[in-house]
């Protein structure tokens, strides 16, 4: 069964000056074939169409076509409020809330966030990729199409 993931755009799809992350398309691809993909942003509250309106002006086309792949998420408050905390998850994004750090501890998920530092490592979604995140157990039998 496929895990959860959610992701935030400032810091994790952009860096600073809306410039794309490095390994951003290869990350999307790897993402969304091993996870079920949320958006956790302030970016998207409930619907993705401004989420993908407000990438266009950064992104290639490709990469559009990966986001748009992307399912919303809505919160009032805290990006806590929208995670699934009953099935295992990931969370990306450069910067809590004090009161999100507290909600994650409190569930025992304080280890599902991961800290996405660009400024810091560039290369961090690719090693994210090879490295921390898990693949998807594949379970089809004969060729894959």
């Amino acid at each position: 069964m496929r895990q959860n993931i959610y992701i935030d755009i400032d810091g994790v799809i952009l860096t600073r000056g809306g410039i794309p992350a490095l390994h951003l398309d290869e990350f999307l691809k790897f993402i969304l074939s091993n996870y079920y993909v949320s958006w956790l942003t302030s970016r998207c509250r409930g619907d993705s169409k401004y989420t993908v309106k407000y990438l266009s002006r950064f992104l290639l086309p490709e990469a559009i076509a990966l986001i748009e792949r992307i399912k919303p998420t809505s919160f009032l408050l805290d990006k806590t409020e929208a995670i699934d905390f009953d099935k295992k998850f990931f969370w990306l994004d450069d910067e809590l809330f004090v009161s999100e750090e507290r909600t994650l501890k409190e569930q025992g998920k304080y280890d599902s966030w991961i800290e996405v530092d660009l400024i810091k490592n560039p290369n961090q979604l690719n090693y994210l990729i090879h490295n921390k995140l898990p693949r998807a157990k594949s379970f089809r039998l004969g060729p894959q199409s």
